[in-house]
């Protein structure tokens, strides 16, 4: 199978085209703007996420690859609309049983001036596989072997032939070999990658700041400068944005739309996003390790009641694991009705005629409305027999891996 390097209109596009809102569309959530506070020079976004570290890879979460997304590029992306994967900076690629051939796109930099090449593939995903504080390992736990078969093209081998290899490299993103070279255990704090932003600086909980790269290898982005300033607290975005402290503010709180709507100098802005809510079951853990208790958490929960009383109707339900705008989705998979009577037989099929005691932990800060969420799935629960303690973690601690990159949760 051979893919051309037609290159449609995608995500990174997208976003180099529209300026200030995509900007900020990446980090995820509904956006709201003033309307005249940014300039083509620069945009202040009040985000409710910002990076946790320097090190590219010792992060799984969406929100953190949007943001380290405009510095460091991957070698395939995804077209959303058309639903199918386009290059990036591989331009095509083709594979035969367990071997994957990229041809690597010609004249692309990095931030630095150094060539972009098949050595720093092979130094990145190896260095995705190997670095231990890296929590992507996973999507190349089957790769045996990467090459560099010239400057410009990369064999990648897997133990066995694997479909959704486009999928794991999704994400995944280049960085330079030779500034890891040049600065040793400290390259880290010189993040280096190819994309339409250079890293200028960066704080803990405090900015990220980005200057335009004006040798782009692609459209060149309409902004000049981009800060990105971390306000955990919904309270404190609103009223940043408001009095001009910033252009674009994230994670809106659904309870604030209809102000903004009556709001001269402000627009909210809506997306059916990529963002899904679910609970993760880990079936290592008992008693989720019983299928029988695991469809009784599924009859038990009415996700339809909490779109509508939690985020006032700003949401859909979903049938499947992904949503209709992703790849894999299949319509004819339906979700489990609402069903108590169901819920509590299955509960005593599986032993617990008087229902069982449950954890669900989850991080408060890092989704909207997250906390309130799960008191309606605890509510929901009990009501089947399933008694639920929730578990509030600091995010770090939660997506860890003393957490949930560790497997050590058991319902999240």
């Amino acid at each position: 199978m051979k893919k051309s390097p037609a290159r449609r209109i995608s995500r990174r596009r997208f976003l180099q085209q529209s300026g200030l809102t995509c900007l900020s569309a990446a980090l995820g959530g509904g956006v709201v703007k003033l309307s005249y506070a940014a300039s083509s020079e620069r945009l202040t976004i009040l985000s409710s996420i910002g990076l946790d570290s320097l090190h590219p890879y010792a992060h799984s979460s969406s929100p953190q690859y949007g943001i380290w997304q405009h510095m460091i590029e991957p070698l395939i992306e995804v077209d959303y609309g058309r639903k199918e994967y386009i290059p990036a900076l591989a331009e095509s690629w083709e594979f035969q049983g367990k071997k994957w051939t990229f041809r690597l796109r010609k004249g692309v930099r990095f931030h630095d001036g150094s060539p972009f090449t098949a050595r720093d593939v092979v130094y990145s995903i190896t260095r995705i596989k190997d670095d231990k504080r890296s929590l992507q390992a996973s999507n190349f736990a089957d790769v045996t072997e990467v090459q560099a078969l010239d400057d410009h093209t990369v064999l990648v081998t897997t133990e066995a032939p694997n479909a959704v290899f486009l999928d794991r490299l999704h994400n995944r993103f280049m960085i330079s070999k030779a500034v890891a070279d040049r600065h040793g255990e400290q390259a880290d704090q010189h993040p280096t990658g190819t994309g339409p932003y250079k890293f200028v600086s960066w704080q803990r909980d405090g900015n990220l700041v980005m200057t335009r790269n004006d040798d782009y290898w692609g459209t060149k982005a309409a902004i000049k400068d981009v800060v990105l300033r971390r306000v955990k607290e919904d309270a404190g975005r609103v009223a940043g944005l408001l009095a001009g402290q910033g252009d674009v503010i994230n994670n809106v709180p659904v309870e604030e739309l209809s102000r903004f709507d009556r709001h001269s100098r402000v627009r909210a802005e809506k997306v059916e996003g990529l963002r899904m809510y679910f609970l993760a079951i880990n079936v290592s853990h008992k008693p989720f390790d019983n299928k029988l208790v695991r469809q009784a958490i599924n009859y038990a929960i009415d996700p339809a009641a909490i779109i509508k009383h939690i985020y006032e109707g700003n949401g859909f339900v979903m049938n499947g694991p992904v949503g209709s705008n992703v790849i894999g989705f299949d319509p004819k998979i339906k979700r489990y009705p609402l069903d108590l009577k169901k819920a509590k037989e299955l509960l005593a099929a599986a032993g617990y005629p008087g229902g069982l005691n449950i954890k669900l932990y989850f991080s408060p800060d890092r989704y909207p409305k997250a906390r309130e969420v799960c008191q309606v799935i605890a509510d929901q629960l009990a009501r089947a027999g399933i008694r639920t303690e929730l578990v509030s973690q600091e995010f770090v601690i939660f997506w860890g891996k003393e957490g949930v990159n560790g497997g050590k949760l058991p319902l999240w």
